[in-house]
C-alpha cells in the first residue's frame, strides 16, 4: 500500500482551493492577478492560530476594505444627494455600511463558503459580523489587486439596490435578533411568532404574523413573505416595549 505525502496532499488540497477561488472571482467578473490575495480575504484569526501555512489571516485586509468602502459609499452618496446635510448623509451612510446590510450581501455572494475558521470558532457574537468582515475583506483583496476602480465596481454592484430601495434597506434590520435579545434580558424567555394567515395571488402574496411574549404581550406584522412578516411583528413589539432602535 502506497502511503500519501502529507506536503504533496496540502499542495493538491491548496490548488484545489485556488482553482475554486479563481472560479468564484470570475463569478464576480474579476481575474486577480495574485489569487493569493483573494485567499487570504477567507483566512480567518481562528484558523490561522492554529495552522503554520498562513503568516497572517484577514484582518488587516477588512481593515483596509472598511476604508475602501467607506469612500465608495460616501462619494456615492455626496453625488446622489446634492442638497442633503452632513448629517443626512452621514445617517445613510450608517445604515448602508451596516453590519446587517452586508451581512445580507455577503449572504448573497455565499462568501462564508470559502472562508477557513478554526474548530473552536463557534456562533458568539463574534460570528453575527462574519459575513460583513469577509465582504470588507474582500473589498480590501480586490482594491489591492484590481485599484479603487474595481473595488468601486463590486462595491456599488450589491450596494445599489439597498441605496435606492428604502423597503430593501429597511427588510435586513435585524429585529428579530433584537427582540430576542431584550426579550432574554427582561423576560427570561424567548419571543414566539405564530403565522395567522396568507391573502393575494401567488405572484404577490402577503402574510400576517404574530409574535408574541408570554401572555403579557402580543402583536401583529404583515409582508411580503414570512421572514418580513416576523421583521415588522418584532419591529412593532420593539416598539411597545419602548425600545428605540425599533
Amino acid at each position: 500500500m502506497i502511503k500519501k505525502n502529507p506536503l504533496q496532499a496540502n499542495e493538491s488540497k491548496k490548488a484545489v482551493r485556488l482553482k475554486d477561488l479563481k472560479i468564484f472571482a470570475e463569478s464576480l467578473g474579476i481575474r486577480f492577478k495574485k489569487i493569493e490575495l483573494l485567499e487570504l480575504a477567507f483566512v480567518h484569526s481562528s484558523y490561522q492560530n492554529e495552522h503554520s501555512e498562513f503568516e497572517e489571516d484577514n484582518e488587516r485586509l477588512e481593515f483596509l476594505g472598511d476604508s475602501v468602502l467607506g469612500l465608495v459609499v460616501a462619494r456615492y452618496l455626496y453625488g446622489k444627494y446634492p442638497k442633503a446635510s452632513e448629517g443626512e448623509l452621514s445617517r445613510l451612510k450608517s445604515k448602508l455600511v451596516s453590519t446587517t446590510v452586508l451581512n445580507s450581501i455577503s449572504d448573497q455572494l455565499g462568501l462564508s463558503a470559502h472562508v477557513l475558521l478554526g474548530r473552536g470558532e463557534g456562533s458568539g457574537s463574534g460570528q453575527k459580523k462574519l459575513g460583513a468582515n469577509l465582504f470588507e475583506a474582500l473589498i480590501g483583496a480586490v482594491y489591492l489587486d484590481q485599484g479603487m476602480e474595481a473595488a468601486e465596481k463590486i462595491i456599488l454592484k450589491n450596494l445599489i439596490e439597498f441605496a435606492e430601495n428604502s423597503e430593501k434597506l429597511e427588510s435586513v434590520k435585524d429585529f428579530k435578533t433584537l427582540l430576542q435579545e431584550v426579550c432574554q434580558r427582561k423576560f427570561k424567555t424567548l419571543p414566539t411568532y405564530r403565522l395567522l394567515r396568507e391573502s393575494g395571488p401567488d405572484h404577490a402574496k402577503t402574510f400576517q404574523v404574530s409574535v408574541k411574549i408570554r401572555d403579557k404581550y402580543e402583536t401583529e406584522g404583515i409582508g411580503k413573505n414570512k421572514k418580513f412578516a416576523e421583521q415588522d411583528a418584532a419591529r412593532n413589539m420593539l416598539r411597545i416595549l419602548g425600545i428605540k432602535n425599533g
